[in-house]
């Protein structure tokens, strides 16, 4: 049974080594930003996609004017996401900067600021109200942290929504240009050759998906069979596996000591990579994990020279 568990492993390891091989040399890194922008409509927008890539010469004008046409809404809906975001970014800065000092004339004040502060505001009720329930300066700041967690939402849901609008707009520009060209040869050519390129985009993120379950499947196989080969070294020899089995319930607790410690906080970094909380928060348990076993290791590498020092000298 661990012989075929071994040759499983090895012959997915040697299919993803060659896709990988494979992938490295047919992609081409001078147009990651377009296959990029590809994917992202073909994520958002797959009907898009499709129509582009079944549109002829013929077809093209109409294949430009529907989706120049639906381009309005999209664009119109990222700067009524743009009000929402600004005005509750200028909204927690305005608390960031209240001292004890301020805080009881900013907030005698506050019915009347709130008009004009949330006048384009979707949720100016909900701003209100929760305003209205600081009782006093030493809770603003819980207020305003609830407040940073809603904006880190709304900011990474901006951002992809940018994002995919200008992925949008630069599919149906680069269909405009080939369809402002005078020449029928030459129109047809770069159309199919454009249409290639975006196929192409498609199949490279297929096989990257791939690429990416493997590794996946492998590393979680591989920790999957160490723990059990462990548990049943362990199990048949208990006496001699003290040990171990110390060393792998100590591993488990700083694993959830990780977890628990770690901050599931949207920080710049993790807004603009469109990382969710639950990402943030097991990324931090794994850095929590490494530098404690590096630590760790450093430790034991130290205590084994000393040690051995220590016994030469008797």
């Amino acid at each position: 049974m661990k012989n075929i568990v071994k040759i499983i492993i090895f012959v997915v390891a040697i299919v993803a080594v060659l896709l990988a091989v494979w992938f490295a040399g047919v992609f081409d890194q001078d147009k990651l930003d377009k296959y990029n922008e590809v994917m992202i409509v073909n994520e958002n927008n797959p009907e898009m996609i499709a129509a582009f890539e079944a549109t002829t010469p013929e077809s093209l004008p109409a294949f430009v004017d529907q989706y120049r046409g639906e381009g309005m809404p999209l664009a119109d809906g990222l700067k009524a996401q743009q009000i929402q975001k600004d005005i509750l970014y200028t909204y927690i800065v305005e608390l960031q900067e209240l001292t004890a000092e301020t805080f009881p004339e900013y907030q005698a004040n506050f019915a009347n600021h709130a008009k004009a502060l949330f006048a384009k505001a979707d949720d100016a009720q909900a701003y209100i109200d929760g305003f209205n329930a600081v009782a006093d300066f030493d809770h603003l700041s819980s207020y305003i942290s609830k407040l940073d967690d809603q904006y880190s939402v709304i900011k990474q849901d901006f951002i992809e929504q940018k994002s995919y609008n200008k992925a949008y707009n630069s599919l149906v520009n680069q269909a405009d240009a080939v369809n402002q060209i005078v020449s029928d040869n030459k129109k047809a050519e770069d159309l199919a050759t454009l249409q290639s390129d975006v196929k192409q985009y498609i199949t490279n993120g297929k096989i990257l998906n791939v690429l990416m379950a493997l590794a996946y499947t492998l590393f979680f196989a591989t920790i999957l069979l160490l723990v059990v080969f462990a548990l049943k070294a362990i199990f048949t020899n208990i006496k001699s596996s003290t040990k171990t089995l110390v060393v792998l319930v100590v591993f488990a607790l700083v694993i959830l000591l990780g977890y628990l410690v770690a901050s599931s906080e949207l920080t710049p970094s993790a807004i603009k990579m469109q990382l969710a909380p639950y990402q943030v928060k097991w990324i931090g348990a794994g850095m929590f994990v490494f530098y404690i076993a590096f630590f760790g290791a450093i430790c034991a590498v130290v205590y084994a020279a000393i040690s051995g020092a220590i016994k030469n000298r008797k």
